[in-house]
């Protein structure tokens, strides 16, 4: 074998390395665009004295918003879907369950995809967009993924206003 030759075998390894992490940065990068597609960034603004906070429409059509729900047991991270189509807070029975939070009355909720058994609870805390709820009453079901469905219990504490691609929440007066 010549030395040429055993500087290419040398330098393959090296080679398929770095590939690898050219491939793994791109991997990286496109996962951070499409988390950015699926929830962009909401911003707080202020006018005239009053707060509002304004989402921006993903590419699904929805509105979602980063945020916090303390349990029990501590809390946890959570994607909001804003569905208007909710009359409460609703979230998976797998998130329930590791917040310890309370099991309530049975429920049967009606949905999209037909009747759905769950049980009543209250959320302790319930934090997005610099607003922080407590006590707030919520629907747990099964199967329902990774997103808590913001319903209207909370939604209407607030002024809704959608503009464009927009929706403007301000914190309705005395709530």
């Amino acid at each position: 074998m010549t030395r040429a030759a055993g500087g290419l075998i040398r330098s393959t390894p090296l080679v398929i390395v770095l590939w690898l992490c050219v491939i793994g940065i791109v991997f990286l990068g496109a996962r951070l665009v499409m988390e950015r597609q699926r929830v962009p960034a909401a911003t707080l603004t202020a006018q005239d004295g009053q707060r509002a906070l304004v989402l921006q429409r993903a590419h699904d059509g929805h509105f979602r918003i980063k945020g916090r729900i303390g349990g029990p047991a501590g809390d946890r991270d959570v994607v909001f879907l804003m569905d208007t189509g909710a009359t409460t807070v609703t979230i998976d029975v797998s998130l329930a369950s590791a917040l310890s939070l309370p099991v309530g009355e049975k429920v049967t909720s009606i949905t999209a995809n037909g009747p759905v058994e769950g049980f009543e609870t209250r959320i302790p805390q319930l934090q997005f967009g610099g607003y922080t709820l407590t006590q707030v009453r919520a629907i747990v079901v099964p199967n329902l993924g990774d997103e808590v469905l913001m319903g209207m219990n909370v939604i209407s504490r607030f002024d809704v206003q959608l503009k464009q691609d927009e929706m403007h929440l301000a914190l309705r007066a005395g709530q």
